[in-house]
């Protein structure tokens, strides 16, 4: 999504509140369309995600608090709170992106039931499957 025109400015936290941030997203949520995905790590964390440039977010405290997970190609880390276990966000930057694909769940004072949704099968794409 472009940083130009029509923006809102969100603040996160994990549930601990170790981890926060804030990220400006544009078109604002109201009119963002949020990512549900069917992939095998999507389903287990429950990501919701938004897709905000790298340069919009700032992290206010505990970036130093972040565990890394990594899986597939390796190249798109999952950060979560290590205190808590919190999904934070994907940073996609080793693919390429100057984006992360950030967990709305993290939000503050967001309604989930409110949002616009794309739905991606994720489960059914023709990658190398996930298995234990």
């Amino acid at each position: 999504m472009s940083s130009g025109g029509e923006s809102g400015v969100y603040d996160g936290n994990c549930h601990c509140g170790a981890v926060r941030y804030t990220v400006k997203l544009s078109p604002p949520l109201p009119e963002y369309v949020v990512t549900q995905c069917n992939c095998s790590v999507c389903t287990k964390i429950g990501y919701l995600l938004v897709y905000p440039s790298i340069d919009d977010f700032t992290s206010t405290r505990g970036e130093d608090q972040l565990k890394e997970y990594r899986f597939g190609s390796k190249r798109r880390p999952h950060r979560m709170c290590g205190n808590c276990g919190c999904s934070i966000l994907i940073d996609l930057s080793e693919t390429g992106q100057n984006t992360y694909a950030l967990n709305v769940r993290m939000f503050k004072d967001v309604d989930l039931d409110k949002f616009k949704y794309k739905y991606v099968d994720g489960k059914n794409l023709a990658l190398p499957q996930y298995e234990i």
